[in-house]
């Protein structure tokens, strides 16, 4: 069984045009933590209709990627719209006959769906601060060729700031649905790949994830001994536990 479009499309749109609101603390606006994907794929998980999944999700993502750090000119991978996309997706789908009672598995597969769209994140996110550094550079043309702030003048300044918080916001937005979307399409397909019988492998793969950002964590405090730590950990989570 799979989502009706009209569903696709409605539960889509409206994570996409409210989550986005957590992915403008991100940089743009009061920094509050809300976009942290503990918090923003709670809340998409509750705009879909299932938040408990979207907490899982949220913190699977949270320590993955505690180890990226946006040092110097390195843009890290923006782990808010991926957190919106794949707490939405998953929280539409925990409806479906299929994912009853494999909620763990579905949400394996829906970050499965999701985590390809990393490097895409990123371009996102430099593509905004282009376009915002040359708004800068216009308002900073406009008082090197003379101009004062009169009242007009600061209106318009105002104007470029908004128009700074907009890209921010539409480039999410846009980048949030086009991940759902395709999450939606393709998590069901994977979902039905997973035999019942490898369910209980699958639930606790998902714990990889969090493994996977501990043992960059230790890579970047320069343990050599990580990889060693990542094994040991994966191999007790998916046999022993």
């Amino acid at each position: 069984m799979w989502l009706d479009f009209s569903s696709i499309i409605w539960l889509t749109a409206k994570v996409s045009l409210l989550g986005s609101f957590c992915a403008l603390d991100r940089t743009a606006f009061l920094q509050m933590m809300l976009s942290r994907p503990l918090v923003a794929a709670t809340f998409a998980g509750m705009l879909a209709g299932n938040w408990e999944i979207g907490l899982l999700l949220g913190a699977a993502l949270e320590l993955c990627f505690l180890s990226e750090m946006p040092v110097g000119t390195m843009i890290p991978t923006d782990d808010t719209l991926l957190a919106l996309a794949a707490g939405g997706a998953a929280a539409a789908l925990s409806v479906l006959p299929q994912a009853a009672g494999r909620l763990p598995t579905l949400a394996l597969v829906v970050l499965l769906s999701t985590l390809p769209w990393a490097a895409f994140t990123r371009k996102v996110d430099g593509w905004v601060r282009v376009r915002n550094a040359q708004l800068i550079d216009e308002v900073e043309t406009a008082l090197l060729a003379g101009h004062t702030l009169d009242d007009g003048e600061r209106k318009v300044a105002v104007n470029f700031h908004l128009h700074g918080l907009l890209n921010f916001y539409g480039a999410a937005a846009a980048a949030v649905a086009l991940m759902m979307f395709s999450s939606l399409l393709v998590a069901p397909m994977l979902l039905f790949l997973v035999p019942d019988w490898l369910q209980p492998l699958t639930d606790r793969l998902l714990f990889i994830f969090p493994v996977i950002g501990i043992a960059g964590l230790l890579s970047n405090m320069n343990h050599k001994r990580q990889l060693v730590v990542f094994a040991g950990v994966a191999v007790v989570l998916l046999f022993f536990l």
